[in-house]
This record gives C-alpha cells, structure tokens and sequence, in this order.
C-alpha cells in the first residue's frame, strides 16, 4: 500500500465535503460546517493551519435522511455509521473513500478510508441527558482504546477497565449513547446541540441558531454555516477568534492514511 500524503489527504476530504454539500442540496437536507472545521471557515477562510480534518453537521431528521440515501452501489465515496456496520466503534458517521484506508494508531482497528466527519445535531431537554451520554463515552472510549503512547499507570487502569467491560460490546455502548440522544426529536425542545461530542453542556445552544445556513468560504469554495455560528463557537470554545499558544498548535489525530 501507498502512503497517502498529508496534501493528498486533503485533497480528497474536501471532494468528499463537496459531493456531501452537494448530495444535500440536491435533496433538501441541511448540513453545517462544524468544530475546527467552522472555525477555520470563520478566522482562516480555510483549514486551520494545523489542523488535517473535516468536521460537518446535520439536525438528526436530515442525518437520519443523509445516511439511508446517500451510498449508491458502485460509488467509491460511502456513508458508514453504526446503523450500516456494527463494527464501526463511533456514535456519528463519516463519509469515506473506500479507495483508501486510515491506521488510528490511538484506537483497536477500524474500517474506514480518508474521511469527513458528519455529525447529528439533537434535540436537549435536560442537562442529565448530556452527562449520561459523557459516561457512555467515556467507557466507549475505554472498550475501544489500546495501548498507543500510554503510561504504565494508565494501561493497567485501561486493562481493568476493559476486564470489566467484557460482557458489552462497542456497539452495545453505542447504542446506548444514540438512544439517550433520541430522546427528545429535534425541534421538540429549546435547546439542541452535538451532545454525542466531548463537549458536554457547552455544546447545548438555542436551537434558533440553526434556524438557517448562511454560506461562508473555506479553501476557496462557498460551505453552509448556521446562522447563529457566532453563539455557537463561543459556547464551546469563548473566544474562537484567538489564536491558541504554540503549543498547542497541533492536531490531536494520530493516523496515517494509505491507499489500497
């Protein structure tokens, strides 16, 4: 297998961000740039500088939609999330290359190609029901995670975990996580967010900031944002427009892409 190169990898999330923006405006599903990916469209117009992904989101109606009408057979461009594959070990989906594969190295083994993350936008009615998805994470986390750059300490807390684990698979967690999401159907409440993020309650905004796209630049094309994207950003990040310290400057990913 080939390795597939940093700008490769690029090249190819923003022909699968495309061909998602456009399968969703030919068929009236609303989608909005989200985390580092929005506020790279905001303060760079573009990828943040250090960053190597693509993050998008959608209300849960048109998620739901997205995902039964998007993969057509023959098509190397593919929608997969737990609905579709009950080994895929995360609670949102992504559209991949099927051309390609990704070695996260932090994670036990995936099937997936170089891919753009899309994420369900839900309905929130009390904060409980996002600290309840936290703790279905964080064992999410725990069943999947191997030993990748981990302390001695933090393997044999990890080994237990997993020991105590044993009896439920990831997709026994995820299925928890997504239904506690369900809960309340979007638009039923005040308040909606990505509550199957880390986040937690800085994710939950009024829902009226996704009362409609508005397009915003990102690597030279036109891309949907929410409305109130501003409010959003803040409530996760406060001041998105601030560069962080240099440090800090680095994508959190550790993964390396080939292609088949």
């Amino acid at each position: 297998m080939r390795t597939i190169t940093p700008e490769e990898q690029k090249t190819i999330q923003l022909d699968l961000l495309q061909k998602t923006a456009d399968f969703c405006e030919k068929n009236n599903l609303r989608y909005y740039l989200c985390g580092g990916t929005l506020i790279g469209a905001i303060r760079h117009k573009g990828y943040i500088p250090w960053d190597d992904d693509i993050d998008i989101s959608m209300p849960r109606p048109d998620y739901d939609r997205f995902i039964s009408l998007f993969n057509k057979p023959g098509n190397y461009y593919q929608v997969i999330d737990m609905s579709i594959d009950k080994k895929y070990g995360f609670p949102f989906a992504k559209v991949h290359d099927t051309r390609t594969f990704v070695d996260e190295l932090q994670y036990a083994k995936d099937h997936f190609g170089v891919y753009i993350d899309i994420f369900p936008i839900d309905g929130v009615g009390e904060d409980e029901q996002v600290y309840r998805i936290l703790r279905w994470r964080k064992l999410l986390h725990t069943k999947k995670a191997n030993y990748y750059q981990r302390t001695l300490s933090k393997k044999i807390i990890n080994t237990f975990g997993k020991i105590l684990l044993l009896p439920f698979s990831a997709h026994d967690i995820l299925r928890k996580m997504d239904k506690e999401a369900r809960k309340y159907p979007y638009g039923s409440t005040s308040r909606a967010g990505i509550i199957i993020n880390p986040y937690g309650t800085r994710e939950i905004v009024d829902i009226s900031v996704f009362d409609h796209a508005i397009p915003k630049e990102f690597e030279g094309k036109e891309f949907m944002v929410p409305v109130g994207y501003d409010t959003w950003l803040r409530s996760i990040y406060s001041d998105y427009m601030q560069l962080p310290p240099e440090d800090k400057r680095h994508s959190p990913h550790v993964a390396v892409a080939y292609w088949k």
